[in-house]
């Protein structure tokens, strides 16, 4: 399974417009939401990792702190099955999150693809077909394992959180900006539309990621910023 997303992650990221052109066959619940999953299950380990580190690990420490040398072999074995446990929560609640997340947002862009694709051929294209290759274009967010590590940066103070805020912008115009340009080739491979066209019915999803990157730096980053910092 893992050998076939990598692969189809490399193929979406690598050469888009073959990908699209020789869409895997199937149901758009079967592999395109499983690749979904993946990518998701990849975020949420990199998350738990980072909240571990930073977290839960100073958490430990402190407890620690007091424990005499001798009762070390006591406590060592309730640490680790409390510290396990802690990440298997973590990790299923942050992967919870981020499937709902990833699938609702790339069902809402292959939605709003469709219908303006709809208006600009003057008839429906495949509904279906669009919504396999959006679920397929969420290989973009595997970018943000950047930002997710740079935590590590900030909480080492070796980059303030203004630095934090202009890398993550960075990477997020970059991912927003390269899809696009996948929005324009499952407009043009799903809908037969012209290269114009498809850029134009594309312009839709941008202004959408446009606003959600604008509500991300107003409420979201503010508020996880003790957190990062």
């Amino acid at each position: 399974m893992l050998k076939s997303y990598f692969s189809d992650l490399f193929m979406v990221l690598a050469r888009p417009i073959y990908f699209f052109s020789n869409m895997p066959e199937g149901e758009w619940s079967d592999k395109p939401v499983t690749f979904a999953g993946i990518t998701a299950a990849i975020l949420s380990f990199f998350v738990t990792i980072i909240v571990f580190i930073t977290q839960y690990i100073p958490i430990g420490a402190t407890l620690l702190e007091k424990v005499a040398l001798s009762k070390y072999i006591i406590v060592s074995p309730v640490m680790a099955v409390l510290a396990f446990t802690f990440f298997v929560i973590t990790y299923s609640i942050t992967f919870g999150l981020f499937l709902v997340l990833i699938l609702l947002l790339f069902w809402l862009l292959a939605v709003l693809l469709y219908y303006t694709g709809n208006l600009l051929a003057k008839g429906p294209g495949d509904y279906l077909k669009y919504l396999k290759a959006s679920f397929y274009s969420s290989a973009v967010v595997i970018a943000f394992i950047l930002p997710i590590l740079f935590v590590i940066l900030t909480k080492n103070r070796l980059m303030d959180f203004t630095n934090y805020v202009v890398g993550y912008n960075i990477i997020y115009s970059l991912v927003v900006l390269f899809l696009y340009g996948l929005e324009a080739i499952i407009a043009r491979k799903a809908h037969g539309l012209k290269k114009w066209k498809a850029f134009v019915s594309a312009l839709v999803p941008l202004l959408f990621m446009v606003i959600v990157g604008i509500l991300a730096n107003k409420v979201i980053l503010p508020k996880i910023m003790p957190w990062i910092m």
